[in-house]
């Protein structure tokens, strides 16, 4: 869900973090938007006094925060706490609160491996590659009790998502490979050839491509995907600029190719660097 968000309320001189995902927000506003948008990476031991202490003291909350810290005490539930913030102030009205009770109310009759997907899910949407993969890596080991195939693929195919973002490439053909096996879905085929894409030349890649029975046409269509991107190199994940940067190198310009790979370097050492914490 997509919301503008308008604060009207005090805005916080120093921003509350939530530590799993590096978010920082400032406002009742922003809280309530991330809490909305982000459940399952909220869990009942980050809703802390913490929390509570920059509720009452840097927005200017003080009943709001005095009734969590007294349902902290009564509820097992996190999400009984997320509700009593979402209904404190006006950013999301009474039907919206509904649908979000409704959601987390079928959220809590998901399996054990769904609900791990989608926490590992939330993870890499934030670039938390590491905790995505730690995630995943743990509903792969218990394959055997997984039935949906589809949705197993579908964790293969996340996995190699983040592999592929924190270059373990190796790992990201493989994943994605696996992936296809198991879903059939096109797209975890093109994030294979992809990977070949950026860590082979052209001609292994076109004899890849037809080892697996494609026709050239498929190759020309990995080419032009890979080219075809007009976003700012530094508002695409590292896999995609490392993509176009090696498309560059192809045709031969290389400023542009050392322009890009600086940037991923960069990037990279940042995003470990955040990770490990």
């Amino acid at each position: 869900m997509s919301k503008i968000i308008v604060c009207s309320t005090k805005e916080a001189q120093t921003p509350y973090t939530f530590l799993n995902t590096k978010v920082e927000i400032y406002t009742y506003e922003e809280l309530c938007f991330y809490i909305y948008n982000n459940t399952v990476l909220i869990s009942k031991s980050a809703l802390s006094e913490r929390l509570f202490d920059w509720i009452r003291t840097e927005i200017g909350m003080p009943e709001l925060a005095d009734r969590l810290m007294g349902l902290s005490n009564k509820t097992a539930f996190a999400q009984d706490l997320l509700i009593e913030i979402l209904n404190a102030g006006n950013y999301y009205d009474a039907e919206e609160v509904k649908v979000y009770i409704e959601a987390w109310q079928k959220y809590r009759k998901l399996s054990t491996f769904q609900k791990m997907k989608l926490k590992a899910d939330g993870y890499l949407g934030y670039r938390r590659y590491i905790k995505a993969a730690s995630i995943y890596d743990d509903i792969i080991s218990h394959s055997e009790d997984v039935k949906d195939l589809v949705f197993l693929g579908n964790v293969y195919h996340n996995r190699a998502v983040a592999a592929a973002s924190n270059m373990d490439t190796e790992d990201a053909k493989e994943f994605f490979l696996r992936a296809y096996q198991l879903n059939n879905n096109e797209e975890s085929l093109r994030g294979y050839f992809f990977v070949i894409a950026v860590t082979e030349d052209t001609a292994t890649l076109k004899q890849e491509i037809r080892r697996m029975d494609l026709d050239d046409d498929f190759f020309e269509d990995i080419m032009l995907e890979i080219g075809d991107s007009k976003d700012d190199v530094r508002e695409m994940t590292i896999f995609a600029m490392l993509q176009r940067a090696v498309f560059n190198k192809m045709n031969k310009d290389m400023t542009d190719y050392d322009k890009r790979m600086d940037i991923i370097l960069g990037q990279l050492k940042d995003e470990f660097r955040e990770q490990a914490i």
